[in-house]
């Protein structure tokens, strides 16, 4: 890979992928920390990819590898999550996008994760389940708790986002 089109991969999958790493660990600095890694590794990884779409499939993977690992990371089991910095609403585009966020920021590691890769990455349970390394059924009952909970705390408006 050159790295012009390192560069393009970078700019395009920033956002997203810093997004996911955020729905895992809560904090700003500690995503920024897991974007950095997946894309060294992006760097370093030898072989061409096919297509686009292998591409985006292999830098989410990573992503959530990495996110996990440092989660499980020893270190991180002291921190005390309330000290944590949070992304503003003000970043957000409008109130309902923040609510909703601050929304699924509240749900558990787990249920967060699964919502994130079904509802903004746009992966099928399927998907979802060969990454978490899980099985379907475990995959759809919390996408159907997480969706549960969300309506119990916002309503049927979360819905349309």
């Amino acid at each position: 890979m050159t790295e012009e089109e390192f560069t393009n991969v970078v700019q395009h999958n920033s956002q997203r992928l810093y997004l996911i790493a955020l729905s895992f660990v809560k904090n700003t600095y500690d995503a920024e920390d897991i974007l950095q890694n997946v894309f060294l590794k992006l760097w370093k990884y030898p072989k061409p990819f096919s297509d686009e779409t292998h591409l985006d499939k292999w830098l989410t993977a990573v992503c959530v590898n990495e996110s996990k690992n440092y989660i499980k990371h020893p270190f991180r089991q002291h921190i005390n999550i309330d000290d944590c910095v949070f992304v503003s609403s003000a970043e957000m585009d409008s109130s309902e996008k923040a609510d909703l966020y601050r929304a699924v920021m509240q749900l558990s590691k787990k249920e967060r994760a699964v919502i994130h890769l079904f509802y903004y990455e746009d992966l099928s349970v399927k998907d979802i389940a060969k990454m978490l390394k899980m099985k379907e059924s475990a995959v759809k009952t919390r996408l159907n708790r997480a969706r549960n909970t969300l309506k119990e705390r916002l309503g049927d408006a979360w819905i349309d986002e």
